[in-house]
């Protein structure tokens, strides 16, 4: 059966030539090696999967959930979108930015800047010009825009066999010419063996050289980084943890080198701002890959529209909770956690904050700009520790979890040790602790073997996944990763959305598969099965804003103080 897929075309513009010199089909003008190389600079997206997968997982609460005294706050939501986000709907109410359809198109329009580069490359190759480091550059920009787009519209990895079983996105390979294409919606081994083709063709090939910014391309610490993520959630322990020493080198002070600035952000920032700058320097070693993105998603950081937020469970068990080696004081007195409405609606880290460009000062409209940190070397850390588990080398994976510990200075600051302290972690601090919060949101029982029958997790190795597991929850929070987690795990978790049943996700439910756009699927494409759910009709679809356009905001006066003070 045929299926249809709408992809905006990329135009790249450029300087100093007035509209009558322009040839009316710009992509014959990629002619030369730094015509391509601008036009990669346009070939990252400006959607961010991150808020959508975060208020899909348990990072997230509704505040309009009646509280132990029965009480509602009766608060809005920033977008309707976030109701049927937030109640694993369908997103019909909205094409505005974070919606499924703005990801969608923002994604493949990254994708279709890169196949064209790629057709450009091949001519210029025939040329006898050496595009070795472009075509690498354009091979990985691809396999990591359809990655993004499965982490939100596809089930997680099986294997090579039980993945021939759901459905993946449809893998672009050449630019679009024409008006109305047609696609089948292939497996998602299908496009997992395409992602990993081309990211294996291009690893050997990344190179910093040609940059005026590596941090703003796919340099080569981001491209492993990239990788050793693909090969922990493929489940290839051997390639994970070699793309992982890549990055971060095999020593501990080398490692401890490349992390996150914590006593920085938490300390030095004087405001949000600072704290926020912190968080997405771009001389930060721990920051691989930095790109911008167009979202309104912070904007839910105000009390105005505080309906969904970080708080309660959320909290307690990630930023505000307690750990193996910090006992039952929190991590916020290593990180600066911001709470809103002197806390009443919930938390966040600063790194969910925004950057507003005015448009129109005298109106007060503008953009709402977020900057995405794709890889960073204390995430890739976590990556190699988890792998480390399951090749056997539990040394080797406590010790990686230690030097975590160890960048967040954890004895130092939350058990107020002396200056010269190191993290005491070892095996039995582990097992302890997450032995004894067995069945909680700190070790939640795991269904690997329901989601991949024959993944099995010795009873040695358990306490070292959950607490894996956990760091990634706190590192990763605002980064929309813990959803995957909660996917390749089996792990169920609840949402409890107004005075509605309280929701249960279950192993591999249908609604783990983000819903595709309702556009798209009114086009014709395979939606993703849901049980009695009904095919969208051609009437069924309300759009604030379309899609491929960048939606202004007002500027945020008004709307209330998002940060009251820091914890």
């Amino acid at each position: 059966m045929k299926k249809s897929i709408s992809i905006f075309c990329m135009v790249l513009v450029l300087a100093g030539c007035n509209f009558l010199d322009k040839n009316p089909d710009m992509r014959a003008s990629i002619d030369t090696k730094q015509k391509v190389q601008l036009l990669l600079v346009s070939a990252y997206t400006n959607g961010n999967t991150a808020p959508i997968l975060d208020f899909t997982s348990d990072n997230v609460i509704d505040n309009d959930a009646p509280d132990k005294m029965g009480h509602c706050r009766n608060l809005l939501p920033l977008d309707p979108m976030y109701d049927e986000i937030f109640g694993w709907e369908p997103v019909v109410s909205s094409g505005s930015q974070d919606s499924p359809k703005y990801l969608w198109d923002a994604h493949y329009s990254a994708i279709a800047a890169a196949n064209q580069a790629l057709q450009a490359i091949e001519k210029l190759e025939a040329e006898g010009v050496d595009m070795t480091a472009e075509k690498a550059e354009a091979k990985m920009i691809r396999a990591y825009h359809h990655y993004l787009l499965t982490m939100v519209f596809c089930q997680a990895w099986r294997d090579k066999e039980l993945s021939k079983q759901d459905l993946g996105i449809v893998y672009m390979t050449e630019p679009e010419t024409a008006v109305k294409p047609h696609y089948d919606r292939p497996s998602l081994a299908e496009t997992y063996e395409c992602i990993e083709k081309d990211l294996e063709e291009a690893l050997p090939n990344i190179s910093d050289g040609y940059y005026a910014v590596p941090k703003y391309h796919f340099n080569v610490a981001a491209a492993n980084a990239f990788a050793a993520r693909f090969y922990l959630y493929t489940r290839q322990w051997d390639k994970a943890i070699a793309c992982a020493n890549a990055v971060l080198g095999t020593d501990n002070v080398t490692t401890l080198s490349k992390l996150f600035d914590h006593h920085y952000e938490h300390i030095v920032a004087t405001d949000i701002e600072q704290s926020m700058n912190a968080w997405i320097d771009i001389k930060s070693p721990s920051n691989l890959l930095l790109y911008t993105t167009m979202t309104q998603a912070p904007y839910t950081n105000f009390g105005s529209y505080g309906r969904y937020q970080s708080k309660d469970a959320a909290l307690n068990y990630s930023l505000e909770g307690a750990g193996p080696c910090w006992g039952n004081r929190s991590l916020v007195g290593a990180m600066s956690v911001w709470s809103i409405g002197s806390d009443q609606y919930g938390s966040f880290l600063s790194k969910f904050y925004y950057k507003f460009e005015y448009t129109d000062k005298v109106n007060g409209y503008g953009y709402i700009h977020g900057v995405t940190r794709a890889f960073t070397c204390d995430e890739t850390l976590l990556v190699r520790a988890e792998a480390k588990v399951y090749a056997n080398d539990e040394e080797g994976a406590i010790n990686d979890l230690r030097l975590w510990c160890e960048n967040m200075n954890v004895r130092k600051r939350v058990m107020n040790m002396n200056a010269d302290s190191t993290v005491a972690l070892n095996y039995k601090i582990i097992k302890d602790f997450y032995t004894k919060n067995y069945g909680t949101p700190y070790a939640p029982e795991l269904h690997q073997e329901e989601v991949v029958p024959g993944w099995t997790i010795s009873d040695r190795q358990l306490p070292l996944i959950h607490c894996c597991l956990h760091f990634r929850r706190i590192e990763t929070f605002h980064d929309g990763l813990r959803l995957q987690d909660l996917k390749r795990y089996g792990i169920e978790f609840t949402h409890k959305q107004g005075t509605k049943p309280e929701m249960t996700m279950k192993v591999r439910d249908e609604r783990l598969a983000i819903q595709l756009p309702q556009e798209v699927l009114l086009a014709g494409m395979t939606p993703n099965p849901r049980t009695n759910q009904k095919a969208p009709s051609s009437g069924s679809v309300v759009t604030t804003a379309p899609a491929d356009s960048v939606q202004l905001m007002p500027a945020p006066f008004g709307l209330g103080t998002p940060v009251i003070t820091t914890k």
